[in-house]
């Protein structure tokens, strides 16, 4: 039987500002130098803009959101003997690190490639595991208010000597869903006139913004996409608002006088592939919004523009897919004064519940 080194947080997404807390489990069943666990957190967000342009240029920049490296958790004289370890551990999330987010794209000859990811790694001399965690770039009070609907409305006479006004009211059902899935909203229409409507449409759009310097760049080498500010180039790399997904709906949809359509699904994927969640950090910016436009019988037509709150990344697949060796559920718990390290009373709390060796008692 080999010597093993696992790694587990309590969850796998976390919120800016949140506090991680994990604990390294080691077992011992050969003879090791090893004498001490180090724990390092890294969260790195990188931006990479290739285009043509009397020859290939690259923008390139690099942005560390969270950089501990090697620090000791635990640590001791002598090497550990033969048994089972547990390391719990606990570290604050900086409130205001970006979301984790991953995006490529090609157009009109120009290829970028952005990437904010987050990962946790112990160490026990030679032997190394490794974890992501996902965070997600929203606070804690608008995840409680998720389903309080963001909503737009507008309303408008139908003629000029009319005393009636028509209401469109465009209502997200959720303001934050995951990337893959389906975003719904509602359509409400108070119409108390004698104009129908003959038709809708709702678009998904993309604004997608990178943000670069780079001290060789002189105006004259910018594109037609690309703008100075303030020392930085502002790409944006698909030329304006980019339609996701687009709808036509027909005027059947709704009857006469006041009425609504319900759950309309918009899917969060284009070609098939998830959307890059939203994000914005020091070289990307990443939003979405609704358009939604509703045609009248006098050829008139409003148009509403709902943004989205956040489209959230994928939940942590690592994490979810981990099955805790047996030998976990009996180690000997070992603390230390590492700032990293936890005091006793906090194991038998429901912030370690979820860990095994620990429970709340």
């Amino acid at each position: 039987m080999n010597n093993e080194i696992s790694l587990r947080t309590v969850k796998g997404e976390y919120l800016p500002g949140e506090i991680v807390h994990g604990a390294v489990y080691l077992l011992i069943s050969r003879p090791t130098e090893a004498n001490c666990i180090q724990i390092t957190f890294k969260g790195i967000e990188t931006c990479t803009y290739k285009y043509e342009h009397e020859g290939r240029k690259t923008l390139q920049n690099e942005t560390a959101h969270a950089d501990f490296s090697n620090v000791n958790l635990y640590s001791q004289k002598e090497y550990f003997q033969f048994g089972s370890y547990v390391f719990p551990f606990k570290f604050e999330l900086s409130k205001t690190i970006p979301g984790t987010f991953h995006c490529t794209g090609k157009q009109n000859g120009a290829e970028w490639e952005v990437d904010v990811s987050y990962v946790l790694q112990a160490q026990a001399n030679t032997m190394q595991v490794s974890q992501k965690i996902v965070v997600y770039q929203v606070d804690d009070t608008n995840m409680q208010n998720n389903l309080l609907g963001q909503a737009k409305d507008v309303s408008f006479s139908p003629s000029f000597f009319s005393k009636t006004r028509v209401h469109i009211t465009v209502r997200l059902i959720k303001n934050y869903v995951e990337t893959g899935d389906n975003m719904m909203m509602r359509l409400i229409l108070t119409n108390p006139s004698k104009l129908h409507v003959t038709g809708f449409s709702i678009k998904l759009l993309r604004y997608l913004k990178l943000y670069l310097t780079y001290r060789g760049t002189s105006e004259k080498q910018l594109t037609a996409n690309m703008e100075f500010t303030n020392g930085v180039i502002v790409v944006a790399p698909e030329t304006g608002p980019h339609t996701v997904y687009s709808m036509e709906g027909e005027s059947c949809a709704f009857s006469a006088g006041n009425s609504s359509l319900d759950r309309l699904q918009i899917p969060l994927k284009e070609n098939r592939i998830n959307l890059p969640p939203s994000v914005e950090g020091k070289n990307v910016k990443n939003q979405y919004g609704l358009e939604v436009r509703v045609k009248f019988s006098n050829g008139h037509s409003e148009t509403l523009l709902l943004p989205i709150p956040g489209v959230l990344p994928c939940k942590n697949e690592q994490w979810s897919q981990w099955c805790p060796p047996d030998w976990t559920f009996k180690a000997e718990t070992k603390l230390s004064s590492s700032l990293f390290s936890v005091p006793e009373y906090l194991l038998r709390t429901e912030a370690f519940s979820g860990l095994p060796t620990f429970q709340v008692l």
